[in-house]
């Protein structure tokens, strides 16, 4: 029987875990603050000093491969580790509680074998006295001590999860009806041994269903794949030994330079949308196109484009524009359907650059990321376009709106203004395509402009910038967990040359190269159903990529095929983030959110099938950039 000094150290100890989670993810965001003052510093000195930096490159990577391992605890702690939960989330809450038990000792298993395996590639550099490469050297072990120290606080977290988990059980007075817990986990047991046992017949189809398996169980993402290529990993080379894989596939992905752009645009991106740069847009747009049929909703598409441009997270643009343009169209007598589809469908995050989507996928495939975010900006402006004219013309047949008119005056007042806001795609993207930065580096000069922004706007005090740090802080390693997960499961299906065999099987079917294109298009829609964009892409790249050659597709158009795909995805029940993120702002039935944006999916795959008709669409502007 539990005593209550038993209770209070327990207690105690679950908050001492979670004040250490929340200040190792603030040390982590400060330092990634650190790395975008440094890497400015090294492009100006570069460039403009004719004095490259020898320490900055070096000291960056060591503290990307520690930002990673740091701020992962966090997020286990507030469920920022994204889930696929569709049918999880209808189950009772007892159910729903036995079951995150369960899946939270799925988790745990994979996060100790990568904890433990890095504790021993951490003795084994220390031992050797390894040192890394470059100009600048340090000792191995002080980069691959961050696996198990994260690891630790890692298992730390979700035993406290369990527990929690286990008095929320204890507390539930009234028990509902439905499929109850033991059944529910009798189910996922059995299930489990179905995947496993697939193995023993067919590997690749094994990581299939084992995959689909603890995804549809609601298994964190990240831990989900991580599983299922650590029991890969088991059956390929019969022994723990082929367990050594982790650290090293998480150390490539933590000392990966353009992998570092995403934590640095993540933290720009999070701090300009919290400096009110969306009301000094839109109030830009509408002042100079609210003269126009429907103009106060082209404003909004062009709101939305402008600020992708600077922001490069679609769900993060649709937030802002809901926030800042939803009332004003409403009380210009615009429809309720076309105002809801516009604030929703509208946002391009991932398609016009800078994009985490394509950066990830440049990760991936070994493709130029300037060339990608150069490929997304035709498709991208044709899509708002495509947007803005819907708009219009829905609003000449239905007469549903009120132009706004406004003096040169006031217009030349909002521009004078919002010059800043205009100035900034300048910064970022033309310090890529005049060579004066990588998309890295980039990253750090976004930084550093929205560090501005938020000065001369004043729209965030201190404690609003420590929680943008922090924010930011957990959702990068939320991604870049999902990647280093993924690509053990992808170490795997290479090893077991599934790409290979899988094109192999298509160039000899005989079956047209439209057809099999159309299945991949579908299979991706359909995963996006289920699925957020960073998991797709990391899921699908690795098989889909090798393939592309033999189908006669480019690999730079179809990374803008897939992130238009996503875009589709996040506007696509039952988990479209982007759906769920206007409908926890407006108090909307999810039905009319959805019956709203039907238009702009359309769209979407008309600028799909634009870019498959035209690859030049994608592909002229960075030929004429080389």
């Amino acid at each position: 029987m539990m005593t209550g000094n038993d209770n209070n150290w327990k207690q105690n100890m679950g908050r001492a875990v979670d004040r250490i989670s929340w200040l190792a993810a603030l040390l982590a965001g400060i330092l990634m603050l650190a790395v975008a003052l440094f890497m400015s510093f090294e492009a100006f000195s570069r460039h403009f000093l004719d004095s490259p930096t020898s320490w900055v490159f070096a000291i960056s990577i060591l503290i990307f491969m520690w930002f990673i391992f740091l701020a992962t605890p966090f997020g286990i702690q507030i469920n920022k580790h994204v889930a696929c939960d569709v049918f999880v989330s209808r189950l009772p809450e007892d159910t729903r509680q036995s079951l995150g038990i369960a899946t939270d000792i799925i988790s745990f298993v994979y996060i100790l074998a990568l904890g433990y395996f890095g504790y021993e590639a951490f003795k084994e550099a220390l031992s050797m006295g390894s040192m890394s490469e470059g100009l600048v050297r340090y000792p191995m072990w002080l980069l691959l001590v961050s696996i198990p120290f994260g690891m630790t606080l890692c298992l730390l977290q979700v035993v406290c999860k369990i527990q929690v988990r286990l008095q929320c059980l204890c507390d539930l007075k009234v028990v509902t009806s439905g499929l109850r817990p033991a059944s529910a986990i009798a189910l996922l047991i059995i299930s489990m041994i179905g995947g496993v046992l697939m193995f023993f017949f067919s590997q690749p189809l094994g990581i299939l269903i084992f995959a689909l398996v603890l995804l549809f169980w609601g298994v964190p993402i990240s831990f989900a794949l991580g599983v299922v290529g650590l029991t890969g990993l088991l059956f390929f080379h019969g022994s723990l030994a082929g367990l050594n894989t982790l650290p090293i596939v998480a150390e490539h992905t933590g000392t990966n330079f353009v992998l570092l752009a995403i934590p640095l645009f993540t933290l720009g991106g999070l701090i300009l949308s919290r400096s009110g740069l969306g009301e000094e847009m839109y109030e830009l747009s509408s002042r100079w196109l609210g003269w126009m049929p429907g103009g106060l909703g082209v404003a909004t598409c062009i709101t939305g484009g402008i600020l992708a441009a600077m922001i490069g997270s679609s769900t993060a643009v649709t937030a802002i524009v809901t926030l800042v343009a939803m009332k004003p169209l409403l009380a210009r007598g615009y429809d309720k359907t076309l105002v809801i589809g516009t604030v929703t469908g509208s946002s391009l995050g991932l398609i016009i650059p800078p994009s985490i989507g394509f950066i990830v996928y440049g990760f991936l495939t070994d493709t130029s990321v300037g060339e990608l975010f150069l490929a997304g900006v035709i498709p991208g402006a044709i899509l708002v376009g495509l947007f803005s004219a819907y708009v219009i013309i829905n609003c000449k047949i239905t007469g549903k709106y009120q132009p706004v008119s406004y003096t040169w005056k006031e217009r030349m007042i909002s521009l004078k203004k919002s010059v800043i806001i205009l100035l900034g795609p300048v910064f970022v993207l033309g310090s890529i395509y005049t060579g004066l930065a990588t998309p890295t580096e980039a990253g750090a000069i976004l930084v550093i402009y929205s560090l501005f922004c938020a000065l001369i706007f004043k729209k965030i005090n201190f404690k609003g910038f420590i929680q943008c740090i922090i924010d930011s802080s957990v959702l990068s390693t939320m991604i870049l967990m999902i990647m280093i997960g993924a690509l053990v499961m992808s170490n795997v299906i290479t090893l077991l040359q599934v790409p290979s065999t899988l094109t192999e099987a298509i160039v000899s079917s005989g079956l047209p190269n439209s057809l099999v294109l159309l299945c991949i298009v579908l299979f991706i829609l359909v995963l996006g159903m289920f699925l957020d964009g960073g998991s797709i892409t990391v899921l699908t790249v690795p098989v889909i990529a090798p393939m592309l050659p033999a189908l006669g597709v480019d690999t730079v158009v179809f990374g803008v095929i897939l992130m238009m795909l996503i875009e589709t995805a996040l506007l696509t029940p039952p988990v479209g983030l982007n759906i769920f993120t206007v409908k926890g702002i407006l108090n909307e039935p999810l039905s009319l959110i959805i019956k709203s944006v039907i238009p702009f999916v359309l769209i979407l795959i008309i600028g799909v099938i634009l870019v498959f008709i035209w690859p030049d669409l994608a592909l002229w502007l960075p030929s004429q950039m080389k």
